[in-house]
């Protein structure tokens, strides 16, 4: 058994002063108090050793499932602080950028230091430069596509903020990197699809409309069955559709990529909107509906956009507008600002919930809330999409204005002003 503390100090006196040496009982009184003091004092440390021992044995489990946790990760990561400098990477992030080594040890010999990093991913960007930036603003950043080597990256950015007493301080950053080149491989395939397959479509589609067209035109005196002249109707109609669905392709297909050529040109907005209003009047009128065109058209300052791809915007707009209202009129608008001038189309058709809101815009998505829902004999949802690729590629936007069931919409859509001439 090993000496207490009084023990110690007894045998430590009796080496100084004598076996027989006699102490006071104050002394002796004392030394049995400073030695109750020391055991406790052991005891606690003791105690303190073991719960270190514990925590840390907790703290370092915790971490190494969190290290596993982020090495599972398909995305890369990586964390830097506010200087900035990487703090922890992971697997993935090693990986996709140490496109010469296997993915187990990717990169397990090389520094993965912050400007390591950098140098890795110019010229298409400065990652140092750009942490710096969304730490400086707090605001989050993504690069949707930057080239590396051959593959095509998408990162994120994201500072980390630690709030004290109301006080926001940027602690360092979160750097997120997925690597999309599958993604934009099998994109340009499904887009290249359907380009060939709607190419190859309209030619036979074309000569089933025009043979249905002269059939219906100078035979039809000997058309004496009825079900004979509506099967001819049907196959007319559909043909028709099916041309403007294969068209539909064909736009998106080109717009997505990036083949269609635009001519932008000083445009006066009334132009295009007459011009489409006049070749869509005939529908109007035969649903009953009023298509007016507003003072404020004529009267808004000149556009710069490509005509006929903004007439085929508004081509659109109204077309739905009349689709979709049973009575009432459909009413084209405009107005200004210093950048930008606005048009807009109002009707008083049905409207729609705001759960439908989202939904437009999307490709292939009409005004629903499932594709299983779907309203076939009104379009392939791909018109509002066009819609929004053409204007944003003319530099402005498009969106909904308002809806409401039963009392109609109105949709707005912006386009750069022409510069004024000196």
């Amino acid at each position: 058994m090993p000496e207490t503390y009084h023990q110690q100090l007894r045998r430590q006196i009796n080496e100084a002063l004598g076996a027989d040496a006699k102490l006071p009982a104050d002394l002796q009184k004392l030394l049995h108090h400073i030695s109750d003091t020391y055991s406790q004092f052991d005891a606690e440390r003791a105690q303190a050793q073991t719960t270190i021992k514990l925590r840390t044995e907790q703290l370092m489990a915790s971490t190494s499932r969190a290290y596993s946790f982020l090495d599972s990760l398909h995305r890369g990561f990586i964390m830097c602080d506010v200087n900035p400098e990487v703090v922890l990477t992971n697997l993935s992030v090693r990986a996709m950028l140490s496109a010469d080594e296997p993915p187990s040890p990717s990169g397990a010999n090389r520094e993965w230091t912050l400007a390591a990093i950098d140098t890795l991913l110019q010229p298409a960007l400065h990652l140092k430069d750009l942490i710096r930036a969304s730490l400086a603003s707090n605001q989050p950043r993504e690069f949707k596509e930057v080239s590396f080597g051959k593959r095509v990256l998408r990162l994120f950015i994201a500072p980390m903020i630690n709030e004290v007493n109301g006080d926001q301080q940027p602690i360092g950053a979160v750097i997120l990197v997925e690597d999309i080149t599958e993604q934009k491989v099998l994109d340009r395939s499904k887009d290249e699809f359907f380009s060939i397959a709607s190419h190859e479509l309209r030619t036979p589609l074309t000569a089933i409309r025009g043979n249905a067209s002269v059939i219906k035109k100078y035979y039809a005196e000997s058309l004496k069955d009825p079900s004979l002249v509506e099967m001819i109707d049907d196959i007319h109609e559909s043909s028709v559709r099916l041309i403007e669905i294969v068209n539909d392709f064909l736009n998106v297909s080109a717009l997505e990529q990036g083949k269609i050529q635009m001519n932008p040109e000083a445009l006066a907005l009334a132009d295009a909107v007459s011009e489409v209003t006049r070749e869509l009047q005939a529908l109007s009128d035969a649903k009953g509906l009023a298509l007016v065109v507003d003072p404020s058209v004529p009267a808004a300052p000149l556009v710069t956009a490509d005509k006929q791809r903004i007439k085929q915007v508004i081509y659109n707009l109204i077309g739905n507008a009349i689709k979709f209202t049973d009575q009432g009129s459909i009413t084209a608008t405009a107005r200004a600002d210093q950048n930008f001038v606005y048009c807009t189309v109002t009707d008083t058709g049905h409207g729609m919930p705001p759960e439908s809101h989202r939904l437009l815009f999307r490709k292939f998505q009409q005004a629903g809330s499932s594709l299983l829902t779907r309203d076939n004999t009104k379009g392939t949802g791909l018109g509002l999409y066009i819609s929004k690729l053409i204007v944003e590629l003319s530099g402005g936007k498009i969106e909904l204005e308002h809806s409401e069931v039963g009392k109609g919409s109105a949709f707005t859509f912006s386009l750069p002003r022409a510069a004024s001439r000196q």
